[in-house]
């Protein structure tokens, strides 16, 4: 809705827009006199920029002043993406999580890329408010400065992870709660069938080798590892999904990897019946053994 929305957008709304961006570290809901003094701009005029936000579904109003919804970050973030001419245009949904929402979108050149938006606390809201006749607004900021976090997290991830060889995707820009990376020709692991995955012992020892490296070359555990975050492209497994990644020096980093390792092996064992004990693996993994046999 926010890449619909945009170009209608005038200069007067975004600046509204990023008065009420600004202050949602120290507001749980922004004063009007905040956003005036912020934007310079004359009070009926903000009023009128206010009521077109809303009706956007940009920003909600509240008793004590504006809330900055996720729709408005959105806006925020694709606009940014395209003074940059990194995005010009918007696909199709190829995945909706808890955590988060990713598209595909493509640039003035022709070059194809994805987008994610993070969304966590989606989930824990819509419960709150299935359940509760009023929900309220105190919450919504602390929320977006979380998914902007936890987009930072990522990025940082993807990065370090690259450059020490593992395989993911190449990270491209973050802006706010969004993260622009290439896109990878491939599914889910989950989604692959046992006639996609004709070296099932190859491509596991694939991936226990790429979570050796981070944990070796990088110093990073990536902490989620499962079938809904690896994707293959045929060939090689991808690694995706790294917010939450720890360093080796973490208060719970082994029984993370031990989690990481085992879950790995549970899908291969599941559906490939492949015979591998979670300490061996958590050991090559770890450096400790040099070599790792799958039978």
């Amino acid at each position: 809705m926010a890449a619909r929305t945009i170009k209608n957008l005038e200069v007067e709304d975004w600046a509204v827009l990023e008065a009420i961006e600004k202050s949602i570290g120290s507001y749980e809901s922004v004063p009007l006199k905040v956003i005036e003094k912020e934007t310079s701009l004359h009070q009926d005029q903000i009023n009128f920029r206010l009521s077109r936000l809303n009706y956007f579904g940009f920003v909600m109003r509240t008793k004590f002043g504006y809330v900055l919804n996720t729709g408005g970050l959105d806006a925020l973030a694709l606009n940014s993406f395209v003074k940059q001419n990194l995005i010009s245009g918007m696909g199709s949904s190829i995945g909706m999580g808890k955590e988060s929402d990713v598209f595909e979108v493509i640039n003035d050149s022709g070059r194809e890329s994805v987008i994610k938006f993070y969304r966590i606390g989606r989930t824990s809201f819509r419960s709150t408010r299935k359940n509760r006749a009023y929900v309220g607004t105190q919450d919504q900021h602390q929320w977006l400065e979380i998914n902007i976090g936890a987009a930072q997290m990522e990025a940082n991830g993807l990065k370090k992870a690259k450059s020490a060889g593992v395989t993911v995707p190449d990270f491209i820009a973050r802006d706010r709660h969004a993260v622009l990376m290439s896109e990878v020709d491939g599914p889910m692991l989950y989604r692959c069938t046992p006639e996609d995955i004709k070296k099932p012992k190859a491509l596991l020892k694939e991936i226990l080798l790429n979570l050796r490296i981070s944990y070796t070359k990088a110093d990073m555990i990536n902490g989620d590892i499962s079938e809904f975050n690896i994707l293959f492209d045929g060939d090689k497994p991808w690694i995706i999904d790294w917010p939450q990644f720890v360093s080796r020096s973490h208060a719970n980093a082994a029984e993370m990897l031990h989690r990481d390792v085992d879950n790995a092996i549970s899908y291969f064992r599941r559906k490939f019946a492949i015979d591998l004990e979670t300490q061996k693996a958590v050991d090559y993994v770890t450096g400790k053994n040099s070599r790792l046999v799958i039978r």
